[in-house]
């Protein structure tokens, strides 16, 4: 028997801004049951034009430690004295458990518990920079050094099947029987249901005819915007009402802009920043596009779903776990504009085809990514890894 005292975990994440990994960090502090866990979140610092969630989570009683010199860059002397900090802080709080999520937290967390003895190591991959984000001398050297943590960890999480198979087939990260596949979970009943107040597009300035179309994330090369910038300018080529709702902020942005300007899109882009209550915007939305070139399980997709709104994405990273395609949601191919735009054509005029859609994703959604079952899944391999760790 596991004693009644309770389970010290220490998660460990990048930056603790708006995202899927923030999200599911949240989530796994908020929720894992309290009778059984004490947990510590640690956050590195934020980058210039990411919103810090800090104080949110403060409020919602999450225990909070920031990492000051854990940051997204490479740089070998500050990673260092990350690990060091890190160190110290696993020594002082003597954790059972650490979770480490994204792949710098991933890199300085892990080491810092092997060397702090911490008696039980997962990693969550939630993406992976394998595949479209580096040359390929660059994409080696970060095999290399996930394959090396990979021997201080006791488990590997994937939050997908095709992401699981990825990193056990196609990368070498670790062998299958180490990686668990475990899906995201999200707090989706704030999304059932919801009622379109049409003051997104008053706020806009646009007529109720106009259609929405909205592209939401980091706005960074991996997103594919440009791609986005394109389709819309096909399909007002073909005489569509369509505008394009640009959620989210990033360093791509002026060149995003730039390219408006160019392609004459100016009055049909509207950037609307970070967005925290995302369930008043979803009902304002016809469709969500996806254009990445690369995805983990993309939570956007998952709260259009739990929304009823339909989604085109680019069939890529985790996407097809998600999207059963004519079933609920249409894929398409990576930079294929005519394609694209040609699947959100079909949705915008076949009703049938889109009340279908929706009905099924939503019911997909509650089925497989309501955070109740991420929770029981979650306290299921912590209870196993402890066990096997001879933590009685």
């Amino acid at each position: 028997m596991i004693s009644k005292r309770k389970i010290k975990v220490v998660r460990i994440q990048s930056r603790i801004c708006i995202g899927g990994p923030a999200i599911h960090s949240e989530i796994l502090s908020r929720y894992m049951p309290k009778d059984k866990y004490e947990t510590l979140l640690l956050g590195g610092a934020l980058e210039a034009e990411e919103r810090c969630l800090f104080d949110e989570l403060r409020a919602k009683g999450i225990n909070i430690r920031i990492v000051e010199r854990m940051r997204r860059a490479v740089n070998p002397f500050a990673d260092l004295r990350a690990i060091k900090q890190v160190y110290g802080i696993l020594r002082q709080e003597k954790p059972d458990i650490v979770c480490t999520h994204t792949a710098k937290a991933g890199t300085i967390g892990r080491i810092a518990a092997w060397l702090a003895g911490v008696p039980v190591i997962l990693h969550t991959f939630h993406g992976h920079v394998f595949d479209g984000y580096f040359g390929k001398a660059k994409t080696r050297f970060f095999i290399l050094v996930e394959k090396a943590l990979s021997l201080l960890s006791d488990q590997i999480i994937a939050i997908s099947p095709s992401q699981a198979k990825d990193l056990a087939e196609k990368y070498r990260i670790a062998p299958a029987k180490k990686i668990a596949t475990i899906r995201l979970g999200f707090e989706l009943d704030r999304f059932l249901a919801r009622k379109r107040s049409g003051n997104l597009r008053t706020s806009l300035g646009l007529s109720p005819d106009q259609i929405l179309l909205a592209i939401i994330g980091r706005i960074v090369p991996i997103k594919n915007h440009i791609m986005m910038l394109h389709v819309l300018a096909k399909l007002r080529r073909e005489n569509l009402k369509v505008h394009l709702c640009v959620v989210g902020d990033g360093e791509n942005r002026p060149q995003i802009e730039e390219l408006c300007r160019r392609l004459g899109l100016v009055d049909l882009v509207h950037f609307l920043g970070w967005i925290s209550a995302m369930e008043d915007l979803y009902p304002e939305i016809d469709i969500v596009v996806l254009t990445s070139l690369n995805e983990g399980t993309p939570f956007s997709i998952i709260e259009a779903m739990a929304s009823s709104v339909p989604v085109v994405a680019t069939n890529v990273g985790g996407v097809p776990d998600l999207l059963r395609v004519g079933k609920n949601g249409l894929a398409c191919e990576v930079n294929n504009i005519d394609d694209m735009a040609e699947k959100i054509e079909m949705l915008l005029r076949n009703r049938e085809l889109r009340e279908g859609l929706v009905r099924n994703a939503s019911e997909f959604v509650i089925r497989n990514y309501h955070y109740t079952r991420l929770i029981k899944d979650m306290d299921s391999l912590y209870q196993r890894l402890l066990l096997q760790a001879g933590r009685k």
